[in-house]
């Protein structure tokens, strides 16, 4: 844990030395916010915002800066965006890089899945770890519930057609949402689903293979009956 802090510093430090006084904040999110962090598995999910959106020539520069740094697990997930952006979650940059992933540097919010980042935004909101400025929930403003939901829907079917234990643990996350109102990590909303499922084995299933993926994957019946069971009650 002591590389994942010092590379956090580090970029933290490139932030600032890039944006300068148009950083308004950065903070860290995903596993690494939610108490989930395994760096066997789990990327370093950071988010920042700026005053205003930059040109493009000064996002591929932040982007280069970023990626200069040897990440010290499979990867980075970085989003930058302007203020005036946060309640449409449109993106300037969304980077992707590290030694387990593809490099990805994305420019345009329109050309990839805005649910991601809507779902990403909101749990930055009661969830982040600050690494730069004010706290994020008063820099990131309360999405509508309804935008919440459907970003939800959208994830699961995406999941679903994609990765049938990420949908299974997507969806108990999104159920204790419905439900409770909250962000869990990951871990903790499939044991929090499997209190409350009368049939929990997929949850098990999905769990065992996120820990070693040569674990057997739920079967498509019992990823379609989870997720359906979720989407009848978001």
């Amino acid at each position: 844990m002591a590389d994942v802090a010092a590379y956090l510093a580090e970029l933290r430090g490139r932030l600032v030395a890039q944006l300068g006084e148009e950083l308004i904040a950065a903070w860290q999110v995903g596993s690494g916010a939610l108490g989930d962090f395994d760096p066997a598995r789990s990327d370093i999910d950071v988010q920042a915002v700026t005053s205003h959106r930059l040109p493009r020539e000064r996002l591929s520069a932040l982007a280069a800066a970023l990626t200069a740094v040897p990440c010290p697990v499979r990867g980075v997930e970085f989003v930058l965006y302007a203020r005036e952006d946060l309640a449409g979650a449109r993106f300037q940059l969304n980077l992707n890089t590290g030694p387990g992933m593809g490099h990805h540097e994305g420019y345009d919010p329109d050309a990839e899945e805005r649910f991601w980042f809507v779902l990403d935004l909101a749990i930055a909101r009661e969830n982040a770890a600050s690494l730069f400025g004010p706290d994020p929930g008063t820099v990131v403003p309360e999405l509508p519930r309804a935008m919440l939901v459907a970003a939800h829907r959208r994830s699961l079917v995406w999941w679903a057609g994609y990765d049938g234990s990420q949908a299974i643990i997507a969806a108990c996350r999104a159920w204790a949402w419905a439900l409770e109102g909250r962000w869990l990590s990951k871990g903790d909303a499939a044991a929090w689903a499997v209190a409350r499922l009368e049939h929990p084995a997929p949850v098990a299933k999905a769990l065992a293979r996120r820990a070693d993926p040569a674990e057997p994957a739920p079967s498509a019946a019992e990823v379609d009956a989870v997720v359906e069971l979720v989407l009848a009650q978001i």
